[in-house]
């Protein structure tokens, strides 16, 4: 569908009813951003006047690729928590609408540029209504890969990769030296051992020795997690968890700290280097 009321916004779709939250979301194209989507509140003014400003989550996808529509289930669903999510790629309807092509290796840039100036522009949905002090970066396989790649860049706060790791090789521009450009809390969310990135996910756990690092592992995932299942299934609510506990002040210590996961079965979860 195509809507006018929000301004900017020129194209829209609600993906599994707008997701499980308090906040119905919505994907949309902004005109001044046409190759990406923007998972978001529909009604941000009601997300923000409960919450306070939004955090952010700039996502890359799988394959590298310039769409997010095998990754919308879980943005949807993180955003209908009180969540503004720039993703790589243009909006699409239907798996079979186009073929997919590959982005740049800093694409990621281009959603922290955006947001950081939509912040300070009056008359955007965005103005005032996010919180550009608490940016996560997001990735699947290649684009973790693509995460690690803009690694250094002061305003993102916290990782988050998805079945990918670096090992030994590179990809999107980034390598193993990427992680020593890691200045916040990171998370590796890999679907167990036939997951393709585990053993590289492994090595970059061990190799990380500055910053806070959380390996949860769902054991029988595999690489494709569960981004398929309705509202994303356990990795979204995975994702919701360490975003909340990053930028909402919730307690989730428990679960990455602690190995809680009562509500996590089949998980497994290891950390090192907090400060107790």
């Amino acid at each position: 569908m195509s809507i006018v009321s929000f301004g900017q916004v020129i194209k829209t779709k609600v993906v599994d009813s707008g997701g499980s939250g308090p906040y119905k979301a919505i994907a949309a194209t902004e005109k001044s951003l046409p190759d990406f989507v923007v998972y978001r509140p529909e009604n941000i003014k009601e997300a923000v006047k409960a919450e306070g400003k939004l955090p952010i989550l700039v996502w890359a996808n799988g394959g590298c690729m310039n769409s997010s529509i095998h990754h919308e289930k879980l943005l949807t669903e993180v955003a209908s928590h009180g969540y503004i999510i720039v993703a790589i790629g243009t909006l699409q309807m239907t798996v079979e609408e186009r073929i997919h092509e590959h982005t740049p290796d800093d694409e990621l840039l281009k959603a922290l540029d955006w947001i950081s100036e939509q912040a300070k522009t009056k008359g955007s949905d965005y103005f005032k209504n996010v919180d550009l002090t608490k940016i996560a970066a997001g990735g699947q396989s290649c684009g973790g890969a693509q995460v690690l790649r803009v690694a250094d860049d002061s305003r993102i706060k916290t990782y988050m990769i998805f079945n990918a790791g670096m090992g030994d090789m590179t990809m999107a521009g980034a390598s193993t030296k990427s992680l020593k450009n890691l200045h916040g809390d990171i998370i590796y969310i890999i679907g167990g051992e036939s997951d393709i990135a585990y053993t590289n996910a492994i090595l970059d756990y061990e190799r990380i020795d500055h910053v806070p690092v959380v390996f949860a592992n769902h054991e029988i995932a595999g690489h494709g997690g569960t981004f398929a299942e309705e509202f994303g299934g356990s990795f979204a609510k995975m994702a919701l968890d360490w975003l909340d506990w990053q930028f909402k002040g919730k307690d989730n210590a428990s679960i990455f700290l602690e190995n809680d996961l009562l509500k996590y079965p089949g998980w497994t979860m290891k950390n090192k280097n907090f400060k107790n």
